[in-house]
Formats: C-alpha cells, structure tokens, sequence
C-alpha cells in the first residue's frame, strides 16, 4: 500500500504548490489549513507561507507541525528585502523587470501618489524574498487565499520566480477591499471562487469569467449527526457563534428574541464569540430586558466548538450587509452545525443561498428581518417533520457539495494545467 502511494506521487503531473495565506495556520481561518491537509492526502507536494506570523494559531498535532515548516514572509526585514531584490535584479534580470513594469502599470491605474499605490511598492519589495525562496524549492505554482494583500504579494512574487498562481476570493477581499481585481483575474492561472455570487461580483468589476472556477470551502462529512433534539419539549436553546461585528447581524437575533419574549415563549440564546460590539450587543439586551433569556459565552476554544454545538436546538447566523459594504461569504460555520445535525436559520446574504436552500436544507429570512426570524424560530419549532426533513437534506448537501475531499479533489484539477 505504502509503495502504491508513492508510486502514485511519482507518476503525479500536478505541480509542486505553495501556499500563501495572510496567517497560517490560524484559528481564524481553519478551512484554509483543513483544505491543505486533504490536498496533501491527495497527494499534492504542499509548502506554506504565511504573511504574518499568526496572532491565534490553530490546535493540533497537525497544526503545530504545520506551523514549525511554515515560512512568515514579513519576519523578513525590508534591508533583507532590498538585498534580495539586488539579488533577484542580477541573477534574474529579465523577470525582475517584468515584475517593475508590473507595479509601475499598477502605480498608474491605483493612482502614483494614493496611499494604496505605497502598500503596493512595499508588498513588491516583500515579494523579492518571497520569489527567491519559491527559487530554491523549485515551486512550480502558488495557491494563494484572499485576494487582497496576500494576492498582490503573491502575484508580483509569480512574475519575479517566473512561475503561475491562481488565488481563492473569499468575502471583504472584495466586498471592501477590490484593488486591482480585474488585473489580478487576468494574471492568474486560475481564479477560485467559493460562490457564484462572488464570480458574479468579480465580473462586474471586470474579471473575467472563462478561467474562474468554484470551489467550496468545505467540512469533514463523515461525522455523525447527532440525534435530533425534541425542541418542542422543553425550553428552546438557540445558538450564536461569530466575531461580535455588524456583518453578523447578532442584533437582528437580539430583536426576534425579544419578539419571542412578548408572546412569552419560552427559550435561551447563547452568543459565543468577542469582538468589538459586545458592549453595544449587552446594552441592547438589558433594554429589551432579556438578560434571562440571552446569555454572551465569549470565545469558545476551537476543540470545544462541535460538542457546543450538539447542545443546541438550533443555531442561528442572521448576516447582514454592514455600513462598509463588507459582508459574509458562506461562514463555515453554518456548514459546522449542519454537518452535524443541527437546523440552521439563517439570511439571503451573498453566497449563503448556495449553502442553505430556503424550506429544504435550513430557513432563510431577509437580512434585518428580526419578524421574519422569529417567525422562521417559531415554525421550526412547531414542526418535527420540517426539522426532520431539513436536517437530513442539509447533510446530503453538505457530502455532496461542501465536502472537504470532494473540493480539494476539483482544486487538485485546477492545478494539474
């Protein structure tokens, strides 16, 4: 079996690949690090790079072994970096100055003296070491996750090494933060998308859309459901999990809650997660005079999140666009609690609808809609057959299209070009 497998490597056309993230391998974005994993189990030649060292790194024995190979891109001073781009400029000269002319016709279209012009110079100075690096590994292609800093390092990194990349858009890397996407879109080999509505709003920003391909971010689909609760036997138990910001909708949950309290059904929330509005969050609690009903948990370490979520009747994600513009893309964690069994309500938010289909794998409401919410809670409760039937439907969803092994294997395709 053993020789098999090495066999099969040996044999293999597809590229030997780095991967580029803004923090790896980190809590905060687990799927990037779940996805090498099961592209290493399909036998991809896999080397990591972070951009920042990470401030809250994953647990594991697999996290921690990825973490003492992973290469911090900024742990690289800008003198070093200079050096290498003397180095890159001597030894690579026809490459260098295609990565020059690169950033000077991005100077132009960014605007030459625009502060993001600025970042651009420093992240091209950054990628010398970068380049030089992928060099002495003999990296055929770069994978990168984000679009935004990660992506412009990454590219100009590409050109310098002379090699391909293809990148994965996510969420506010182009909601908020679109810079340069058309000429990233054309520059990649590939352009990942988690979504149609993200290819959708790559498009309109001038991407093209022959070389974009989707690729769920995905989850283990072999583990259990858990035993469908008898909700309607007892208090409801709704759960929260996400960064306390506005794009998580959390006061629309507040709202439908207090909505529940005045027809006097009986229920708890729990919110677990920290971030900036938990503050403003609490206080509209105690207006509302919901501190029996809604309870804030804080951040709940990554090993504890699935028996947590076991404990819930339901678990609720109400997104939201927020005053930025920037908003959800398909939260894992949605993905999470159907995995397991548990009925989501959630909200008609960018690419959610591709995840949670409204009546057939979880109940959908419009963003805002703390009515339409409570009125979604309310009906699931009263219907054992609806939450039967939702369950069932979102773990067939989930095997079928956010599996883990079953992306990594489309994206295993997108690098054997």
């Amino acid at each position: 079996m053993i020789n098999q497998e090495r066999e099969i490597k040996m044999n293999q056309k597809y590229k030997r690949t780095a991967y580029l993230a803004p923090e790896l391998p980190s809590l905060s974005a687990t799927f990037v690090f779940n996805e090498i994993i099961a592209m290493e189990k399909l036998g991809v030649e896999v080397h990591t790079y972070s951009v920042h060292e990470p401030k809250n790194k994953a647990h594991g024995k697999r996290a921690l072994k990825m973490a003492k190979s992973t290469a911090i891109i900024y742990n690289h001073n800008l003198l070093s970096n200079l050096k290498d781009f003397i180095i890159n400029t001597l030894t690579h000269t026809r490459s260098t100055f295609k990565g020059i002319a690169q950033l000077a016709g991005d100077f132009i279209k960014t605007g030459i003296i625009r502060k993001n012009s600025f970042k651009l110079l420093y992240q091209f100075l950054r990628a010398n070491w970068f380049a030089r690096d992928l060099r002495n590994r003999n990296i055929e292609h770069i994978h990168i996750h984000f679009a935004h800093v990660s992506t412009q390092i990454g590219m100009y990194a590409s050109t310098l090494a002379g090699i391909s990349f293809s990148f994965t858009a996510h969420a506010n890397d182009i909601f908020e933060r679109p810079l340069l996407i058309k000429e990233k879109c054309q520059r990649a080999k590939k352009v990942i998308s988690i979504s149609s509505f993200n290819i959708d709003v790559m498009k309109r920003l001038g991407g093209n859309p022959s070389n974009m391909e989707i690729v769920r971010c995905g989850v283990d689909s072999t583990l259990p459901i858990r035993p469908l609760s008898s909700m309607n036997k007892r208090s409801l138990k709704i759960g929260s999990l996400g960064r306390l910001v506005e794009k998580k909708g959390v006061q629309t949950l507040i709202e439908a809650g207090r909505q529940l309290k005045d027809i006097s059904f009986d229920f708890s929330i729990e919110i677990a997660g920290d971030g900036p509005q938990k503050n403003e969050l609490i206080k509209l609690v105690q207006k509302n005079k919901l501190d029996d009903h809604i309870k804030f948990i804080g951040a709940i370490p990554h090993s504890d999140v699935r028996d947590w979520m076991k404990s819930l009747d339901i678990f609720s994600l109400p997104s939201q666009k927020d005053s930025n513009g920037d908003m959800d893309g398909i939260p894992v964690v949605l993905m999470e609690a159907m995995n397991l069994g548990i009925p989501v309500l959630t909200t008609a938010m960018s690419g959610i609808p591709e995840l949670v289909i409204h009546d057939k794998t979880g109940l959908v409401s419009q963003p805002g809609d703390f009515t339409g919410l409570a009125e979604n809670i309310k009906k699931l409760y009263i219907n054992r057959q609806l939450q039967v039937n939702l369950v069932a439907n979102a773990k067939k969803r989930i095997k079928s299209e956010f599996d883990q092994l079953v992306n990594a294997a489309r994206l295993k395709e997108v690098f054997s070009f």
